[in-house]
């Protein structure tokens, strides 16, 4: 049975987050003096409302018949989609809750990325709908990821029913609203109330006050009186990924930092069991038997290690995200002691089960007893009923405009794949997503976007960029969400390849800073990783990615329609809004001049399908290494 979740006051805040949950039975494994704690967690579920399809619904559950992961008969587990996800918490809180030997609690948590880079289905309707099946499926609290803030810090604060620093629990339907955040979309029982639950944002602290934006942190309490606190922080790179103009009013502070900040606070109100989510990860090696590739600790790399490090000891767990992953491990914190590190991967498709003992007489979680984590795989047995009718309405109203055809290709366009080198567990690999690499659908979105702005009005730019982080899916012939002819595209194909809704500006760059927007490609101290951006017809250059930082790109190959740059000339250039503001850390973008903001930038892609059609994969030779 799904234990009752009770609030205890309708506004709290900042600092002060709390909630009780009706008490359920200890499970057997723990002491008798114990107190059992289940926490079940989710991150990175970027609105996959719907049942998720191709490669994403696929979870590799076992070998083949030869003992070794990647051969063609390797088993796999289709998973995933949020009537399942409702199902497989509620089923297994019912398995927590079989046990008789006293009182327990039981948690639904998540780690941020919950919404954005959605589907058409909630992203068209500003992931309301997302919001509206996380409230059904009785999420207890979760902390903010990245993508949480792709909207801006405004939009963030109307989704999650907070104002001024205020969670609320209790709103009506639009309260909050801003401008430029357009209105509420639901009908028919449907209307948006903000989330249920708290969004945690200890280390975004707001500029004017010093203080977080959203409360830091939020209290649960058994009915034996036991308190669990969970900490919520954001990855410190955020203003590096999200467009800056829109978290212009907030500073992003170190995560451990912003922890360590608020555990004496907690320990001074008698609260000895903490835990943190925090929207940052790592990366494991899993894929040799015995152990599920979904559910080891192979290896583990990433900030995630180092942040492990540097959390105060006394907090008993750690719930991740961001980097796509699913581990659960036991790391040794700063005294040496072990303590548990988990993510559930991505889109829903596991849920990690963690179990706790809480000593009755101190309240802190005794590690010597139950204190084990699992990921779950999100099977397709019996979706829940409420959630799936939910999700069923908002297909409904996306399919009207979303199944509309706008146009037609001749081939699958793609993002930039890499093929992993063979391992003795892994012989063949699956290509995976390579944002360093340039791409056919970078290049053709970057076209699109150059030819909806080519007129007077916007200064008949000539160039066009585009980042590869704003690229979600691809463009594939065979595909038919709507009943589509194969090759026919339709806009919620094209919307779901950009579902930002970033506008597509025009700027004046000097031929230097069209140089340094190419050197800020390549790893620096601003950027860890290579980002090759996707650019219009007739520009190329040549690069050398062994040179020293600021010489990778070769200023004499930088072409334009066969013509040598000048470093000194003025061009007028295209991008997103992303970009523009100096996303992704492509700070040369903000040296712009006469800036002037145009379309949404799934609409040019629109008016380029109508236009061009049938499309062909552009070549992706633009960028040639040397």
């Amino acid at each position: 049975m799904r234990r009752t979740r009770l609030t205890i006051a309708v506004t709290v805040t900042v600092t002060v987050a709390a909630a009780t949950v009706v008490g359920l039975p200890t499970a057997a494994s723990a002491a008798p003096k114990d107190v059992t704690v289940q926490l079940l967690a989710m991150n990175d579920f970027h609105g996959r409302i719907t049942e998720t399809t191709g490669s994403d619904s696929q979870l590799l559950t076992a070998p083949g018949p030869d003992g070794a992961y990647g051969s063609t008969d390797d088993v796999k587990t289709v998973v995933g989609g949020s009537a399942n996800v409702a199902t497989t918490v509620k089923t297994l809180q019912s398995s927590f809750d079989g046990t008789t030997q006293g009182p327990h609690t039981s948690l639904f948590v998540g780690a941020g990325d919950l919404v954005s880079a959605s589907p058409f289905e909630s992203s068209v309707f500003k992931d309301e709908p997302t919001i509206e099946v996380l409230n059904a499926m009785g999420l207890d609290v979760s902390s903010v990821g990245n993508h949480e803030f792709d909207r801006g810090t405004d939009e963030l604060r109307r989704i999650s029913a907070a104002t001024d620093g205020t969670y609320t629990d209790d709103v009506t339907e639009c309260e909050g609203i801003t401008v430029g955040v357009d209105g509420c979309f639901g009908t028919d029982g449907h209307e948006f109330e903000g989330a249920d639950f708290p969004y945690l944002a200890a280390n975004v602290v707001s500029k004017e006050t010093g203080q977080p934006m959203l409360p830091p942190y939020q209290v649960f309490t058994t009915p034996a009186n036991q308190k669990v606190a969970m900490i919520g922080v954001v990855t410190k790179t955020t203003p590096t990924i999200v467009a800056p103009t829109g978290i212009a009013d907030v500073d992003v502070i170190d995560e451990a930092q912003a922890v360590n900040t608020w555990v004496p606070e907690l320990q001074a109100m008698g609260i000895q069991a903490i835990g943190v989510l925090v929207h940052e990860g790592g990366t494991a090696g899993n894929a040799a038997p015995p152990t599920p590739a979904y559910d080891g600790c192979a290896g583990l790399t990433g900030p995630i290690v180092d942040i492990n490090q540097r959390i105060d000891p006394a907090v008993d767990l750690i719930v991740s995200a961001h980097t796509h992953n699913a581990y659960n491990c036991k790391l040794a914190d700063g005294k040496g002691h072990e303590r548990l590190v988990t993510q559930a991967g991505y889109y829903g498709r596991l849920i990690t089960d963690i179990r706790l003992s809480l000593d009755r007489k101190t309240g802190d979680v005794n590690r010597s007893a139950t204190y084990s984590a699992t990921n779950v795989p999100v099977t397709r047995t019996a979706p829940d009923a409420t959630v799936q009718g939910i999700v069923d309405y908002w297909n409904g109203r996306a399919a009207e405009a979303g199944n509309v055809v706008v146009g037609s290709i001749t081939a699958d366009i793609t993002r930039a794949y890499t093929t992993p080198a063979p391992t003795a567990e892994v012989p063949n690999p699956a290509p995976v997503e390579n944002r360093g690499g340039e791409s056919s659908l970078g290049n053709l979105v970057a076209q699109a976007q150059l030819e909806a702005l080519q007129s007077d009005q916007y200064g008949n730019p000539v160039i066009a960029f585009m980042n590869p982080g704003g690229l979600r899916t691809d463009l594939t012939y065979a595909s038919s969400q709507g009943g589509e002819a194969p090759g026919q595209v339709t806009f919620r194909e094209v919307f779901n390849v950009q579902p930002f809704s970033n506008t597509v500006n025009a700027v004046t760059l000097t031929g230097a800073a069209i140089k340094d927007v190419l050197e800020q490609q390549f790893p620096s101290a601003a950027r860890s990783s290579q980002l090759i951006l996707g650019t219009s017809e007739g520009f190329s250059y040549s690069y050398d990615a062994a040179a020293p930082e600021g010489q990778r790109v070769i200023a004499s190959s930088i072409t334009l329609n066969g013509t040598v740059i000048d470093p000194k000339a003025s061009y007028r250039a295209v991008a997103n809004s992303f970009l523009i503001g100096g996303g992704d850390s492509f700070a040369a973008f903000k040296t712009g001049t006469n800036p002037i903001t145009g379309p949404v930038d799934a609409d040019t892609a629109v008016t380029y399908f109508e236009k061009h059609s049938p499309v062909s994969p552009p070549p992706a030779n633009h960028a040639k290494p040397v």
